[in-house]
């Protein structure tokens, strides 16, 4: 598995290269370096989104297991930078993201399940923000072409998503807790530690419908106002649109990338998919990848710290561990 993950991520960032290669690297330099600073401001603008998205993970666990809000921002924002940074799949990030709020003191079993609805929630979620961005399409005149294959996408998103959810009712989580329990036993850093209950946690989460429904729509939200980063990325590099522009596109990549969840970071995919989508709207081949790239700097910037932070406090988990089993010992 970590061969072919490996492979794909290589592969992924050969395809990358070969596309900024081709469209030609002083092209999509130049207009990174004419965003400038703007190249921070995007970065900080992707915390309102983050922050949003947290709040969703804390509202939908409000009743469950209550915990400040500062606490599921910074595990969203770990979650997000294993799944963009690190050569895993893109789902990686929930492990950590759930082993996290373990520090905190939830159960292994809520921090799993709680995972697993709320990134459910957030596809779901998504689908409408894609289903939104098609309807936008529609009305300025795109091309038949690319509204036939996002529709056919969505209806295939829907299918899968739908799939997803019946699993989960069905016990499909109940075959993998005794994979999680042997995750535990092998990677200690990474995994959950004991579970138990995972399906019924699942079920009590989906039973909360309240809950259920302003957790979804906070994602909705955060995915709505994600759309302003593509805004301002474009607007720092000298090619303003609209934000409903912005929205459509943003919407219409997200989708791509997510279809292609095992690619670790998305590498090659968004950047083929700014380039290929962008030209909807006008934009050049090298300016949907400069876009791709300030999207790249801005995981940089963000996940960096957060990859940090997070193994600081792995490693002082380890080191009081450590000193224990001596003072046992002794």
């Amino acid at each position: 598995m970590k061969l072919v993950i490996a492979i794909t991520a290589l592969a992924g960032l050969l395809a990358a290269i070969l596309l900024i290669g081709f469209h030609g690297f002083l092209a999509v330099s130049d207009l990174l370096l004419t965003a400038g600073w703007g190249l921070v401001v995007v970065s900080l603008f992707h915390l309102l989104p983050m922050a949003l998205s947290a709040m969703a993970w804390h509202r939908l666990l409000r009743s469950t297991w209550h915990h400040s809000l500062p606490v599921f921002f910074w595990a969203r924002s770990v979650r997000e930078a294993v799944g963009r940074l690190l050569p895993v799949m893109q789902v990686g990030g929930e492990f950590v993201g759930a082993r996290i709020l373990t520090f905190h003191g939830a159960k292994a079993g809520i921090a799993g399940a709680s995972v697993v609805v709320d990134l459910t929630l957030e596809a779901i979620a998504q689908f409408f923000f894609t289903l939104l961005g098609l309807l936008l399409l529609v009305l300025i005149g795109g091309s038949e072409q690319t509204v036939r294959w996002a529709a056919a996408g969505l209806v295939l998103a829907a299918l899968a998503l739908g799939g997803f959810v019946i699993a989960q009712r069905k016990g499909m989580f109940k075959l993998l807790e005794d994979f999680i329990e042997k995750l535990a036993d092998k990677w200690e850093w990474l995994s959950l530690g004991k579970i138990n209950n995972l399906h019924d946690t699942i079920q009590k989460l989906y039973r909360e419908r309240r809950a259920l429904l302003a957790a979804g729509l906070t994602h909705l939200f955060s995915w709505i106002i994600s759309a302003g980063e593509v805004w301002l990325a474009l607007y720092f590099m000298g090619n303003p649109v609209s934000f409903l522009e912005a929205l459509i596109l943003e919407s219409l990549s997200h989708a791509v990338t997510s279809a292609a969840f095992v690619v670790p970071g998305s590498l090659g995919v968004q950047e083929g998919a700014y380039m290929l989508l962008g030209q909807m709207l006008g934009l050049t081949p090298e300016m949907g990848l400069a876009l791709s790239l300030v999207k790249r700097v801005r995981d940089l910037l963000l996940g960096i710290p957060a990859l940090l932070g997070w193994q600081a406090v792995e490693g002082g988990r380890l080191w009081i561990k450590a000193n224990r089993r001596k003072g046992d010992g002794s």
